[in-house]
């Protein structure tokens, strides 16, 4: 009985693959690891044109100013709560703050990368103080999910931002998917996941929280950095304004971050193409067609802070945000003259591609339940 429903429920993984705007016949892609020599060399030459361009040089000044920048910025959305502001002045100071905390969680990614800083001891001390005590998503916790997202990216295995419990990024998690509601928004998950997005900044810190709750040996210095976060916000806040007053900011903060969150990071990866638990593919060649390019502007180079130019970013993690333009220009004109993907597009467009792989893959689900409901008479 069970084997049959299961069957129905087996998902045609070619279908999705086929249809996600995705040419794998022109990657290079082969076979038993023929094609990985190539793969290899070709990196290796696109990485001495970057670096005969400049494009590995630190960026040291940029980054300091930015940071400067940002803490201005923080310190003066917090300041405008403080003192009881207009309702029209709340909302400014609302927005400033919410792009603070992205920002400074941008810092912290970078620095994670020893793209600001080599020094590791220096690039933990900028990724905890941007990270966990400014917006309380725990450095360790974002280092722990991160790495493997660049080891692997888009393989439905190993990648951790592919792992949902309640949406559904490639085929075969659709199969997961038990619970009512968990099966409720994978069905509808093309138009839920932009209002659910809002709450990405609660769920961050509170899986921040919890992998701190269950490695206290490994995360000392997160828990001092969070102490002194909820004592920024809750020490003088409450003093002043009163805790229900101060709570309702801090969650407003924490609401109005997630808006922010899903416009630079949900267009990046999803409707890619998703590597199978079997498949094997070069590291280069997996770079190119799991990730995609957004707009190519200062002003989306500012908001995006760098992750517009998201290939660039997966294939050289260690470059500045402030040379991957640069390297941008010179990667597509490499990817062009070898023939290879090179994938770049506005950011509603990469939206609208998105909206048509989840919707294509909860179709799936649809499918399954009329299987199951079939079987079951």
């Amino acid at each position: 009985m069970k084997e049959n429903v299961q069957i129905n429920r087996t998902i045609d993984t070619e279908s999705i693959c086929s249809n996600n705007n995705v040419n794998t016949s022109a990657t290079g892609i082969k076979q038993n690891g023929v094609g990985f020599e190539q793969d290899n060399r070709l990196q290796i030459q696109l990485r001495k044109q970057l670096l005969q361009a400049g494009c590995f040089k630190p960026a040291l000044i940029q980054h300091c100013l930015h940071m400067l920048a940002v803490v201005v910025l923080y310190a003066g959305g917090y300041t405008v709560l403080l003192h009881r502001p207009t309702i029209g002045m709340y909302f400014i100071a609302l927005v400033m703050l919410a792009f603070a905390n992205v920002q400074a969680g941008s810092i912290a990614h970078e620095a994670g990368h020893g793209a600001i800083v080599k020094r590791r001891w220096l690039a933990e001390l900028v990724g905890q103080f941007f990270d966990s005590f400014l917006t309380a998503l725990s450095y360790s916790h974002y280092q722990y999910i991160h790495k493997p997202h660049h080891s692997h990216c888009n393989e439905q295995a190993k990648d951790l931002d592919m792992q949902s419990d309640l949406f559904s990024l490639y085929p075969e998690s659709v199969l997961e998917k038990r619970t009512p509601i968990a099966r409720f928004i994978t069905r509808y998950q093309a138009y839920l996941i932009w209002p659910l997005i809002s709450l990405q900044g609660f769920t961050l810190k509170l899986d921040g929280l919890n992998t701190v709750r269950n490695n206290p040996q490994t995360t000392r210095i997160d828990q001092v950095a969070l102490v002194l976060h909820l004592a920024l916000w809750f020490g003088l806040p409450v003093h002043i304004l009163g805790l229900p007053n101060a709570l309702l900011n801090y969650v407003l903060m924490t609401w109005f971050i997630g808006p922010y969150l899903g416009y630079i990071l949900l267009a990046n990866h999803i409707g890619t193409r998703t590597i199978g638990p079997n498949e094997i593919i070069p590291a280069f060649t997996q770079r190119l067609v799991t990730t995609r390019n957004l707009g190519h502007s200062r002003i989306h180079d500012l908001v995006f802070r760098g992750l517009n130019n998201h290939i660039e970013h997966h294939l050289f993690p260690t470059m500045s945000s402030f040379r991957l333009p640069h390297a941008r220009v010179i990667t597509r004109d490499f990817c062009k003259t070898h023939n290879l993907p090179y994938r770049e597009m506005s950011w509603f467009k990469a939206a609208g591609e998105v909206f048509a792989y989840l919707n294509q893959i909860a179709e799936h689900d649809r499918i399954a339940c009329v299987n199951e409901n079939n079987y079951a008479l």
